[in-house]
């Protein structure tokens, strides 16, 4: 589905499909795949960035004992003055203000001693993100009403949101210093990491090669692109991880589930439309009446920090 943001001729989400293959791919070489010159298959780049269409590649580490990330849900007296206070940590990898289940939220990566109430807290398991189809949201609407109408058809899966039971062995300080330079960026230029690090390029080589073992390269999609969407977190109780990612995995924007323990969290992009709020809570309903869910809370991302 071509976005109404997109003036060009070729769909975004060809170029979206070169990225997940190859997160690194010069655009040189997104030129020579579309037969355009150059500055062209630039300008599509650039633009596709720029109305956040896409969100370039990061990368998360898999939950291995040495890599945990710490999450808090938390009822803060004045969420907006420790959004600020926040800004100062170097332990802190992410927080938010939300209204909701909790009105604050904290990624860490060490255990945090906080003040406030805490309501929901716990070590994240492997992340999985949907790469979603090329669709429109009224499309993926008829997909998920009528999965939920066969549900007895649908094939289980294994839940890919596992905890690593095990710390990952070859881990240095520079293979971390290497991963915190790509962690919000897979796309930095090569020589850019090379002199940030230290490091030789033998050594960032081989990073890249194996980083497929301890983590996971995200990239994520948005046909409206991204600040056209409410981004709304759920948590639900649920030992069916399997059945939540099939029929979320349906909607035309990127979705991004974990678990923290008996818990699966899921953040889904939705228009702001009342068809975007009702299919979410009409699937869960469903769910719940069928005992698949036993039951769920929500709430909703009204600003952030990423370091």
């Amino acid at each position: 589905m071509k976005s109404t943001l997109w003036k060009h001729t070729r769909d975004p989400y060809e170029i979206f499909k070169l990225v997940l293959e190859n997160p690194r791919i010069p655009k040189t070489e997104i030129a020579k795949k579309f037969n355009v010159n150059p500055k062209t298959a630039e300008r599509w780049w650039n633009n596709a960035v720029k109305y956040g269409i896409i969100i370039p590649p990061v990368f998360r580490r898999k939950s291995y004992l040495n890599f945990r990330e710490y999450f808090y849900f938390i009822d803060a007296q004045d969420p907006h003055a420790l959004y600020e206070e926040l800004q100062e940590s170097k332990d802190v990898l992410y927080f938010s203000v939300k209204p909701g289940f909790a009105n604050f939220q904290i990624i860490s990566r060490c255990p945090l001693s906080l003040q406030s109430n805490v309501v929901l807290s716990g070590e994240r398991s492997n992340y999985y993100v949907s790469i979603p189809p090329n669709c429109t949201f009224e499309e993926s609407i008829s997909k998920i009403q009528n999965k939920l109408k066969n549900l007895k058809e649908l094939k289980p899966f294994h839940s890919p949101l596992i905890y690593q039971k095990k710390a990952y062995g070859l881990w240095d300080e520079l293979d971390e210093i290497i991963y915190r330079e790509f962690s919000n960026n897979m796309r930095k230029p090569f020589t850019h990491v090379i002199e940030s690090t230290n490091a030789y390029s033998d050594k960032i080589m081989k990073w890249l090669r194996r980083r497929h073992r301890f983590g996971d390269t995200i990239t994520m999609f948005f046909p409206e692109g991204e600040s056209s969407y409410q981004l709304s977190l759920f948590c639900i109780e649920t030992k069916n991880d399997w059945l939540l990612i099939d029929l979320f995995s349906q909607l035309p924007t990127s979705s991004v589930f974990y678990r923290l323990g008996k818990k699966l969290m899921m953040s889904i992009y939705l228009p702001f439309t009342l068809e975007g709020r009702f299919v979410v809570r009409k699937a869960l309903s469903v769910l719940q009446k069928e005992e698949l869910v036993s039951s769920y809370t929500n709430s909703i991302v009204e600003y952030y920090y990423r370091p």
